[in-house]
């Protein structure tokens, strides 16, 4: 299967736009993320509003359909849009529907880049046992508010509802723990709680091993898994496990150099 051009597909939609074709373009950047450059973004403002209309339409109709699919594939998509088409999206997406849970949710995720905590109203009024994936986010408002602990308590909520007790949600689970359980063990860190640091990294790591959890990220030159790393050998050390801080060390050194 050859990779998808979206510079390629943008250009073509500004040359004869059709909402078929659009929506096709979006679905392909939904399930196939790709990374949005500046050429990309300044295709979309040429397309004034449609391309933003349609996907924001296609936002709302998953959504309502299962509103799993804003963590598994529409915040990556929006993510990639400049903050202003981003902004777009979601006024777009607000015009579009007249289902409550939608508006609020929606509501509460434009807020959240200005106002977490009102944000954090909004996400309360859905149901958590209806909606899963409300306690990620609440848990985001609450770790922009510098409120580390309530943070950890709405992921680890998260992590463990009953959605992911089912055998068919289980790989998806097992992949939401291994990447939220990052965040979680960096917000420990922050709290100055360096034997949870070790427990939650230790989580993460130990099961697979210290190869084959790199593996996960190929990229040498990644800041942020360097910096949490590091984080974890300052944990290592400052609860006297000083062999494995030091060879910990030693293996960042030789990974990232």
């Amino acid at each position: 299967m050859s990779e998808f051009d979206i510079t390629s597909a943008l250009k073509k939609l500004l040359n004869e736009y059709s909402e078929e074709s659009a929506s096709e373009v979006i679905e392909t950047l939904l399930y196939n993320p790709s990374d949005l450059t500046d050429e990309d973004h300044t295709i979309i403002d040429q397309l004034q509003s449609h391309f933003l209309r349609t996907a924001a339409q296609i936002f709302v109709e998953d959504l309502s359909y299962d509103f799993n699919t804003l963590v598994n594939y529409w915040e990556a998509f929006i993510g990639q849009l400049t903050e202003e088409q981003s902004a777009k999206v979601l006024e777009y997406a607000l015009e579009q529907t007249n289902v409550d849970f939608v508006e609020d949710f929606i509501i509460g995720y434009r807020k959240f880049y200005v106002n977490p905590k009102e944000s954090i109203t909004f996400f309360s009024k859905l149901d958590a046992n209806e909606f899963h994936e409300i306690k990620f986010f609440i848990g985001r408002c609450y770790e922009a508010l510098n409120e580390y602990d309530k943070a950890i308590e709405s992921y680890n909520q998260y992590l463990d509802h009953p959605y992911f007790k089912n055998e068919e949600n289980q790989e998806q689970a097992n992949i939401n723990r291994f990447y939220i359980n990052h965040t979680i063990a960096s917000l420990y860190f922050k709290m100055n709680d360096m034997k949870k640091v070790i427990e939650t990294v230790d989580e993460i790591i130990e099961p697979i091993g210290f190869n084959q959890y790199l593996e996960n990220f190929s990229n040498p030159e990644d800041e942020e898994i360097k910096k949490f790393l590091v984080e974890y050998a300052d944990a290592l050390d400052a609860t006297n496990e000083t062999i494995k801080a030091n060879s910990l060390r030693e293996k960042i050194t030789n990974f990232f150099n």
